[in-house]
């Protein structure tokens, strides 16, 4: 059995963004129906990821039809199988999710101008409790991450735009993945960059789809060496290893380390290499690599192995 991560804990305002949640709805469901019960400590009330998880099934439940009462003492599986049940049968009906991202990316793209680093965290918290992880990166986090280095290549921004923009959006990315993390999940994937690749933003971003859509997505980080890598994999009885590269700085170097690494994983580890330059990288490593050039790729991937939004 696969050890429990320990839970992250989250002050009742964050629980607000996380999950769409009122901040009066949200005291109304402890305090009537003990929906969760939070701890406490000097700052207030302090939740965990299932608290989370848990707030984040009953507002589906509820935006579906059901009485707060009738659900809130339900267990979280029996939420999940409702919401499942829910997907299946009664599709959402659409929305306007494609004018909701184009109003965050020009709220975004203000509050970068002034490095309003609030103003730029709560939009991108409120994109992340109306849209699905899917839809979140492709509508708003990958434009905006674009529209900010197109600003940078012709000198209408900074490095220090740029890096403000990284940075929050990371910590959401990363608040997402914790979020979504199931203890117990069918299919363990480990995800990082190789040496030479110091950029982890997208290869962060595909963990979230892949613990978003239910699989065990453990993200590594940046620059991870060959043996530790291969190392990681065996302890961790992965079952793929997922790497990302974003630009060719040092194409020979990086080719050298996936081929190292793909010849040292166990042979029933599949490896995945991610990035715009995947695909020239590993171009001699044949059948024992899939190149994923898209997280639109990504995802029917992630799908093959059992992932679900």
């Amino acid at each position: 059995m696969k050890k429990r991560d320990a839970q992250a804990k989250y002050p009742i305002r964050a629980v607000v963004r996380l999950t769409g949640i009122g901040l009066d709805t949200l005291r109304a469901w402890e305090r009537r129906h003990r929906a969760v019960t939070p701890a406490r400590d000097d700052r207030g009330r302090m939740y965990t990821d299932g608290d989370v998880r848990r707030l984040r099934l009953l507002k589906e439940t509820v935006d579906a039809g059901h009485a707060i009462g009738r659900v809130a003492g339900l267990s979280t599986a029996d939420l999940e199988a409702l919401v499942a049940t829910h997907a299946k049968n009664a599709p959402r009906a659409p929305r306007p999710a494609d004018v909701a991202a184009d109003v965050d990316l020009a709220t975004l793209s203000n509050a970068l101008k002034r490095f309003d680093a609030a103003a730029i965290e709560a939009t991108i918290g409120r994109a992340a409790a109306m849209l699905t992880p899917p839809e979140l990166l492709r509508q708003v986090v990958v434009p905006a991450l674009k529209e900010v280095g197109d600003a940078w290549h012709d000198k209408r921004a900074t490095v220090a735009h740029e890096h403000l923009l990284s940075t929050v959006v990371r910590n959401v990315l990363g608040s997402l993945l914790r979020l979504h993390r199931h203890a117990e999940a069918p299919v363990r994937l480990l995800f990082a960059t190789p040496s030479g690749e110091p950029h982890e933003l997208g290869t962060l971003a595909a963990a979230m789809l892949a613990a978003s859509g239910g699989l065990d997505a453990v993200f590594l980080g940046a620059e991870v060496p060959v043996a530790d890598m291969i190392a990681a994999a065996a302890a961790a009885e992965a079952d793929v290893v997922v790497l990302g590269v974003t630009a060719a700085e040092a194409p020979d170097a990086i080719g050298r380390d996936v081929t190292a690494i793909a010849h040292g994983l166990q042979p029933d580890t599949e490896l995945w290499f991610g990035g715009p330059w995947a695909g020239r990288i590993a171009h001699g490593l044949g059948a024992r690599v899939l190149v994923v050039e898209s997280y639109d790729l990504l995802q029917e991937h992630l799908a093959r192995i059992g992932a679900r939004w």
